[in-house]
């Protein structure tokens, strides 16, 4: 049994989002799902991460009384998991980042399920005014387990335009990629993107070395974009298993190192009257 669902990261009902995605759940039907539902994040409350620590700490649910669990619990039942959300000042709306914020706790809760593909869409206006917009959005998908299989870009200013434009015609072939798709290890590529996230901004390293800033894949210079090694696409941060280490080696170290630092901390505190 295939379930398809369309989290949909935008406050505006019968707005572009809102229509994309209940044409893709038509199109997921159509390429096999068997089932596919549509879910708004305007409709779980979600409070911003208060930086405590405890889930990870103490390995127990956030203590904030929201709808993050809710909200998961449908994300964890999706088999295909499309993202739809529109561009606000070059970059994701501020409900979904406030949902990203809660990496922890959500890397908590589904570290032991299975990595399953993904898509994202984004929806913006006009071009160069999106850069920041898929890689933001995908950071959101590693970070649930997810595999992007596909993410792009379509235009549309006032509700429904978005369906006028050239580029819808990419969405039903995305959408029975996804549903028909199994992931499979990367293989090397040149690309203008990272395969792994679809970044297209680099950070460079040398005149011959940059890297991608979401995944940290290495990218060589190519006349046609980039040069990505397939050992380098399938071991990048947001592996399971750089996960768990980042976990192990920083994250659970920083509360002893805390301690061993607090009499210095102290000091300093009151040498600077704070």
């Amino acid at each position: 049994m295939t379930h398809f669902v369309a989290l949909v990261a935008s406050e505006r009902k019968k707005g572009n989002s809102d229509l994309l995605a209940r044409l893709t759940t038509r199109y997921a039907l159509r390429s096999g799902a068997d089932s596919a539902e549509i879910i708004y994040l305007k409709d779980f409350q979600l409070e911003q991460c208060l930086g405590c620590m405890s889930c990870t700490f103490n390995q127990t649910k956030c203590r904030i009384e929201d709808d993050l669990y809710r909200l998961l619990d449908i994300i964890m039942d999706a088999d295909k998991l499309l993202l739809i959300a529109p561009v606000y000042v070059l970059s994701i709306p501020g409900k979904l980042k406030m949902f990203i914020d809660r990496y922890l706790a959500i890397t908590n809760y589904i570290k032991e399920r299975k990595e399953l593909p993904a898509v994202s869409i984004g929806i913006a206006a006009l071009p160069d005014w999106h850069q920041f917009q898929l890689p933001l959005m995908n950071i959101g998908l590693l970070g649930l387990g997810r595999i992007v299989v596909d993410s792009f870009i379509l235009y549309g200013a006032g509700p429904g335009e978005v369906l006028i434009h050239p580029g819808i015609e990419r969405v039903q072939k995305a959408v029975k990629n996804l549903i028909q798709s199994e992931p499979e290890p990367l293989k090397s590529q040149i690309s203008k993107h990272c395969p792994v996230d679809f970044c297209t901004l680099f950070e460079r390293i040398d005149d011959n070395h940059y890297r991608c800033p979401v995944c940290l894949s290495p990218a060589q210079p190519h006349k046609d974009g980039f040069y990505f090694d397939a050992v380098d696409l399938n071991s990048h941060r947001w592996t399971r298993e750089n996960i768990k280490k980042h976990f192990i080696d920083w994250i659970l170290q920083t509360k002893p190192r805390f301690f061993s630092n607090l009499k210095k901390i102290i000091e300093k505190k009151r040498e600077f009257e704070l």
